[in-house]
Formats: structure tokens, sequence, C-alpha cells
């Protein structure tokens, strides 16, 4: 298995309590119904993370071997599931129904991010959880329907939903 070695790497116990955090951040902001929030906060890197660098390197990226260790911490899974359940529905996606909520509340919208989309679905794949793909790559192909552009700095992100 492959182990971020990066000297950078925030370490599997720093990214399970950034996570723990956000995730924390994240109940208090759907209890509230302030979706809006989402949309203006960072936190994809630690919430969904990937096997590629970003903006803060190799700080929040994880390999086959950093996914077993987290995996393996049930406690850090059912977070984890929850913070991409409830990023979703700020995108007025119901993750687990793979359909738009029904009549969503205020910020419950896409709000053109289309790189945590593609983060998102790329983690859980990374992350083997089949049913959040399928639904997230639902979500993807429905926007692109609907005319949204897939492109970020240049790059177009949509060869992952295809």
């Amino acid at each position: 298995m492959l182990y971020n070695t990066d000297s950078s790497f925030a370490g599997i116990d720093i990214l399970k309590q950034t996570h723990w955090h956000q995730i924390t951040k994240f109940e208090e902001w759907a209890a509230r119904n302030d979706w809006e929030r989402f949309h203006y906060s960072h936190y994809d890197w630690w919430v969904f993370p990937i096997d590629q660098p970003s903006a803060f390197g190799f700080k929040w990226v994880v390999y086959s071997g950093d996914i077993a260790a987290l995996k393996s911490d049930a406690e850090f899974m059912n977070s984890y599931i929850r913070g991409v359940t409830l990023v979703s529905a700020s995108w007025g996606w119901d993750l687990d129904t793979g359909a738009l909520i029904p009549d969503p509340r205020h910020g419950q919208s896409w709000h053109n991010w289309p790189i945590r989309l593609y983060k998102a679905a790329q983690s859980v794949r990374l992350f083997g959880l089949d049913a959040c793909f399928r639904s997230l790559k639902t979500y993807a192909s429905y926007l692109m329907t609907q005319g949204e552009s897939f492109e970020y700095n240049g790059k177009d992100l949509s060869d992952l939903f295809k």
C-alpha cells in the first residue's frame, strides 16, 4: 500500500481532527438552515481528501494506505459520509435518494463550484463508496444537461462523470 510520506502531510490524526471540526460546523449550519455558508467557506481539502496535490501541496493528500487507515475508523467514516451528505444537501441534492431535494431551503442550490463536486466524487470513489459516487455522478450529469460547465481553472473536470 502507498502512504503519503511527504513532510508537509498533516497526518492521519490531524486530518481526522480537522475533518471532525468541519463536520461539526456543517451540522451547525444545517441546523440553522444556513446553507449559503457552505458555498462561501473553504473545506474541500480535508473534507474530501484525494490522491492529488492541491493549493496546499501534499498536506491533505491521501493514498491507498492512508485511506485504508481512515476506513478502519468507523467514527471517521460515519463523519465522512455525513459530510458528503450535508454538502450535497447544500447543493439541493439528496445523496441517499439520488435526486433533487423537493422544496429546497434558501441557499440549497448549485453555486457553480465544479471543483468541489469533482473532489467529493473523486474522494468517495477512492474510499470505495460506490453508491455515493453514483449519486454524485447523477447530480453532475443532471447539471451538465442544464448547461453547467465543469471547467475549472482551464481544466475540464467532466471526464470523471462520464
